[in-house]
């Protein structure tokens, strides 16, 4: 019976707070100890894994860390700062400065960052076990996934695209971005897990031509920017029934065929076929998902293409020098999330 109670009341324990003067933030929140420790942890693991990748830099590392939240708000040295030199009105000047500074530093960091593909998983997703890796043996299993853009992409159909692009020896080319890459359960319960693939920046509003494929275990779906009107970016264009692909393509790999393909009435001329991407779901959302009841030791294939479509009305030149950078975030269904969803049906 103590036994009990005391497991019950290490269940209640508060989270431990840090025992230091200046305590560590993140994006102005103060952590935990164990948020603390964990972050630490994760840096570590980073830093080796992208050095195995052959990325040394400190600013790449920075990056990586930044963009999957390993990191410290850096404000030690600035609090330091002010704290030994209180009152003085010339330090004001140079602390502001030094905030300025950092400001300026931090928008370099942003604008480095700008064309990268990153994968990752929220803190709750691993801590229940699961993992993520390049290749389906999950011999280097981790929580985040790092890729380096495709530059200077030209605007291609969609025809260019190979057959077996969800295969795991191709990746990016010099005509379009390819990335694959697996998710396992590696706990001891099933959990379902939400995925989500974002915009985290752009410039010249790339994102009005690129189009996206996304493979869930072999099966795909297209996506494409709505147009000016909120309506699906067909090719050819629904008013236009004078041309078409003589095949669906890469229709052999689709999800759901039948939505995303329909004949072009040419009069009897010819077959032809046009292409009708899903819509992106905000501005700043191309797709999500879920993965129902991920079992334990069980793992699913995840494959992102991303393309210039040279058909699209606006793959123009002055989309030129821009550039699109994208997120695939994952993380758990709570299971009252999962209980409410299963009660409304």
């Amino acid at each position: 019976m103590a036994a009990e109670q005391s497991k019950q009341a290490a269940a209640v324990e508060p989270p431990k707070k840090q025992k230091r003067l200046f305590k560590r933030k993140r994006a102005g929140v103060v952590l935990t100890a164990q948020q603390v420790k964990e972050i630490k942890q994760g840096r570590k693991k980073l830093r080796r894994e992208l050095r195995k990748q052959g990325i040394k830099k400190k600013k790449d590392f920075e990056l990586t860390a930044s963009s999957l939240g390993l990191y410290f708000d850096k404000s030690k040295k600035l609090a330091l700062f002010w704290w030994l030199f209180w009152g003085k009105g010339k330090w004001l000047w140079l602390t502001a400065a030094a905030v300025l500074i950092g400001v300026l530093y931090g928008m370099s960091y942003v604008t480095d960052l700008h064309g990268h593909f990153t994968v990752s998983m929220s803190d709750r997703l691993f801590r229940d076990g699961f993992s993520i890796s390049e290749i389906h043996t999950f011999e280097n299993p981790t929580s985040h996934l790092f890729a380096s853009p495709a530059d200077g992409v030209p605007c291609i159909s969609i025809t260019r695209i190979p057959d077996n692009i969800d295969a795991d020896e191709l990746g990016a080319s010099e005509e379009y971005f390819a990335y694959t890459f697996y998710v396992k359960n590696e706990g001891d319960v099933a959990q379902s897990l939400d995925w989500s693939l974002d915009i985290r920046s752009q410039s010249q509003n790339l994102s009005e031509a690129a189009w996206v494929m996304i493979f869930v275990d072999g099966k795909a779906t297209i996506y494409a920017k709505a147009d000016e009107n909120g309506e699906v970016e067909a090719l050819p264009a629904f008013d236009d029934n004078t041309r078409g692909y003589t095949q669906p393509p890469l229709c052999v790999h689709m999800a759901e065929p039948e939505t995303q393909f329909e004949m072009v009435d040419t009069g009897g001329v010819a077959e032809r076929w046009r292409v009708k991407p899903k819509p992106f779901l905000a501005e700043a959302q191309i797709a999500s998902g879920r993965l129902e009841d991920v079992y334990p030791t069980q793992y699913h294939k995840f494959t992102v293409v991303v393309w210039l479509e040279g058909d699209d009305p606006d793959c123009t030149d002055e989309l030129i020098g821009g550039h699109i950078g994208l997120d695939f975030a994952m993380e758990a269904v709570d299971e009252s999330e999962e209980e409410a969803e299963e009660n409304q049906d």
